[in-house]
């Protein structure tokens, strides 16, 4: 008849709601620490991303290979040595990995003056539009004035009035294609496409604003590097100049050469970002209990894993504690009992074969 062994004790755990538990803690661990690296570096996603996978492995490896080594069923030795081992680096590598998460931490106590300051400057961009639609309006004010101007003179300055193109046949529809041409250029649809797109991102980017959100305020570079875009791109609508329009202005200068809300709204995105990226000393209290917390839960599996009955006694965590000392002192005292218990035997042996000796 087969035997069955139904003995369970001296089963490894192999998955338990412990585990659910310091899965839970590692996900949260991985989430603000990512977001504290990212604040720290300047916006690196990849670089990152590549830490938290490091610390993730490094947490697992030693957390849960702690627990798959209190639960072994053989080479009890090898195996109570890598577990001292483990547990000893438990407090060690989660130190190491406290330093980027309590960065979060530290941001997240300046969350107000951050998302003040990063709606503050997002909402300067608006104002490039702004004096993009002042600087146009303005060059073709002063454009229209000068071809008003040389109508009004043609009879004392002929040779301006030809040079500028005017033909004497109708002057003033002449002068109303030259200026709605200067318009065309400078106030066309790309130009009102941009602005509507520009502010449609710049309203959604304000009501997502949140130091939560490190897509969004970590990436100081990406926001700089799009007002740069618009910049440069009203500047390319801005720089033609008519043929006849040299002569409105001693000099016509493009929109981006002085621009002050460009030049505003940069400098307070640079700020910013200097701000999220500069370490504080000490430790955040948030850093702390959470810390706390996180670490049992990263225990957890530990904690509930059983070591095999074979190794009870014999070995523990502790390479003197109470309990492997008590047992092995109570081995010495049953084996000098088993002694003494083995002596008074062959004494009393000895005796009875005197007794019997001397009868026969």
């Amino acid at each position: 008849m087969e035997n069955v062994n139904n003995y369970s004790w001296n089963k490894t755990l192999k998955f338990s709601w412990g585990h659910i538990i310091a899965f839970i803690a590692l996900i949260f661990i991985s989430y603000v620490t990512y977001m504290g690296d990212f604040y720290q570096n300047g916006g690196d996603f990849g670089k990152a991303a590549i830490k938290v996978l490091i610390i993730d492995i490094l947490l697992l490896c030693i957390f849960i290979g702690a627990q798959i080594y209190k639960g072994t069923d053989e080479k009890f030795k090898r195996s109570i040595i890598i577990e001292r081992i483990l547990i000893c680096f438990c407090p060690i590598a989660f130190c190491w990995m406290m330093l980027t998460y309590n960065h979060f931490w530290t941001v997240l106590g300046q969350h107000e003056g951050i998302e003040t300051k990063f709606n503050q400057a997002i909402n300067k961009s608006k104002q490039l539009f702004t004096e993009y639609n002042t600087y146009a309006n303005n060059r073709i004010e002063k454009y229209d004035q000068f071809l008003t101007s040389v109508i009004h003179n043609k009879n004392k300055d002929v040779a301006t009035y030809h040079r500028i193109g005017f033909s004497g046949v109708d002057d003033q529809m002449q002068k109303q294609d030259y200026v709605r041409t200067l318009q065309l250029q400078l106030l066309s649809q790309n130009t009102d496409s941009l602005e509507y797109v520009a502010n449609k991102w710049i309203d959604d980017a304000n009501q997502g604003a949140s130091v939560w959100n490190a897509f969004l305020v970590g990436n100081i570079k990406e926001i700089s590097r799009a007002i740069t875009g618009w910049n440069k791109t009203l500047t390319s609508y801005s720089k033609p100049v008519l043929s006849n329009e040299a002569n409105a202005q001693e000099e016509i200068t493009a929109f981006g050469d002085n621009n002050s809300a460009i030049r505003d709204a940069i400098q307070d995105l640079t700020d910013l970002r200097q701000i999220y990226m500069t370490p504080k000393k000490g430790i955040n209290i948030q850093t702390i209990w959470t810390g706390i917390i996180l670490f049992i839960m990263l225990l957890f599996p530990y904690l509930l894993q059983s070591r095999n009955t074979k190794a009870n006694g014999v070995y523990s965590l502790l390479p003197f504690s109470l309990s492997s000392h008590t047992e092995r002192k109570k081995e010495r005292n049953d084996k000098v009992e088993y002694d003494e218990t083995n002596k008074s035997d062959a004494t009393q042996n000895e005796s009875n074969g005197d007794i019997y000796s001397g009868t026969f």
